[in-house]
């Protein structure tokens, strides 16, 4: 952990098994914008801390069935912000067959938003 890396606890997770979208996201400062990776939508609350994550097309991302995406037991959601790139890495650990298996997606793109350099972690054990 860096000294700029501001950690927050996942307050809620929920999937939209119909839309197969998949919610996490954080009680506490007001909503103030968001930002679209690859359909993967990062709501950013005001001082631009990371505050919820949407993750559209969910189970095809993963590469899971839909069932599998109802009970999660760990998520870490990890922003990383340089002036010139957003990296974004989502891994999922769900209960299959009496397993934990991991599932990671990541993405990148340009820091158009002029988001402050800096790394933001969620997490959430035994959702």
């Amino acid at each position: 952990m860096t000294a700029d890396q501001i950690c927050t606890d996942v307050d809620s997770f929920d999937y939209d098994y119909e839309n197969d979208s998949l919610f996490i996201f954080t009680k506490g400062p007001n909503y103030s914008h968001s930002l679209n990776l690859d359909n993967i939508i990062i709501d950013f609350s005001e001082g631009n801390i990371i505050k919820g994550v949407e993750i559209q097309n969910a189970s095809q991302k993963f590469g899971v069935s839909k069932y599998a995406l109802k009970n999660p037991h760990k998520v870490d959601v990890g922003l990383n912000v340089s002036d010139e790139k957003i990296e974004l890495k989502i891994r999922l650990t769900l209960r299959i067959r009496n397993k934990y298996l991991p599932k990671v997606i990541a993405t990148t793109d340009m820091n158009e938003f002029n988001i402050p350099s800096g790394t933001m972690a969620m997490s959430c054990g035994m959702c």
